[in-house]
């Protein structure tokens, strides 16, 4: 095996890098904010959000960087980490880059959810 340059690239770990915000927004615990990182040949969320209103159903909450996206679409999870009793939120991370959340009982703008372990394949 011959290590170089690109291969050091390719399967290295990038920085972390922002998300864009849609209709959710960085949440307020500033030792966590929500960013997206590639390492090897996946790509990983870490830190936690919330939505900017009230909502039932579904909504894009954030997009990740085009070249993050996975090569299919991928279903997740994400944890209510505000007080109370933890409740999941229903996660998409679409070939586009889109991040679709869903749920079935209305969540407010105090919720908060963690995104963090969210991993999916690049290839």
């Amino acid at each position: 095996m011959r290590i170089t340059v690109d291969r050091i690239n390719a399967e290295g770990t990038g920085p972390w890098r922002d998300v864009t915000f849609n209709s959710w927004a960085q949440g307020g615990l500033s030792y966590a904010p929500l960013r997206v990182q590639k390492y090897g040949n996946r790509a990983r969320l870490d830190g936690h959000a919330q939505p900017t209103a009230s909502f039932t159903g579904s909504q894009v909450a954030f997009t990740i960087p085009a070249d993050l996206t996975p090569a299919y679409q991928h279903y997740f999870e994400g944890i209510r980490i505000t007080s109370g009793t933890p409740t999941l939120l229903g996660v998409i991370v679409a070939t586009s880059g889109a991040v679709t959340v869903f749920t079935s009982a209305t969540i407010g703008t105090s919720d908060r959810y963690d995104f963090t372990g969210i991993e999916w394949p690049l290839d």
